[in-house]
């Protein structure tokens, strides 16, 4: 994991945020017990390899300014309304083995296998809630749907965390759920009505 470098910023006009964008710089903010509540701005792209990384609800390395350096956990990244650019980050920096709370992604694998069989997949969650230390804080958490059948549905308890991560949510909270891809259906009819 490398140190993402961040540089203090001043809060001057609105504009400022914007001028910084156009030269590949994000805004944000880090907080904590120790670090108070400071303004920085990182480059996107060092930014961009991070969030691949670490995910956008990771933890990471830091250093301000090149001398304050410290672990804090991603507890937001906002993006433009397309979704395809931040436009700001919110940090909390934590200590390396301070217990945490926070969310990581859950990644759905085998959903075009599903789609192949003619079945739908309906996701309800796609963030788990979990407690750990900081060092065993996973990128995300993978949930395998290619064996499901039409009527199968998936909870938190599908999930395998590992012994160094707890859920705080329930276990029993439903993830996704197959049925039968209605439309296909439908579209089966119709031709086999065409070919009469």
């Amino acid at each position: 994991m490398e140190e993402l470098n961040l540089n203090k910023r001043i809060n001057t006009v609105g504009h400022s945020a914007r001028q910084e964008r156009k030269h590949g710089k994000i805004p944000g903010v880090i907080y904590g017990n120790k670090i108070g509540n400071e303004l920085f701005y990182v480059d996107s792209i060092a930014l961009a390899k991070e969030l691949s990384v670490s995910g956008e609800h990771g933890v990471l390395t830091f250093n301000l300014d090149g001398k304050k350096k410290g672990t804090a956990v991603i507890k937001e990244v906002q993006k433009n309304a397309l979704g395809n650019k931040i436009t700001h980050i919110d940090l909390e920096e934590i200590a390396a083995n301070a217990k945490l709370h926070t969310e990581i992604s859950i990644k759905v694998i085998g959903k075009e296998i599903l789609e192949s069989k003619g079945l739908l997949l309906q996701t309800q969650r796609d963030l788990v809630k979990v407690t750990c230390t900081a060092e065993n804080l996973p990128k995300d958490v993978e949930l395998d749907v290619s064996a499901g059948t039409a009527g199968t549905v998936y909870t938190f308890n599908d999930l395998d965390l590992g012994k160094d991560v707890s859920f705080v949510d329930d276990l029993s909270t439903v993830i996704s759920s197959i049925s039968e891809d209605k439309k296909e259906d439908v579209e089966a009819e119709v031709d086999s009505e065409e070919t009469k």
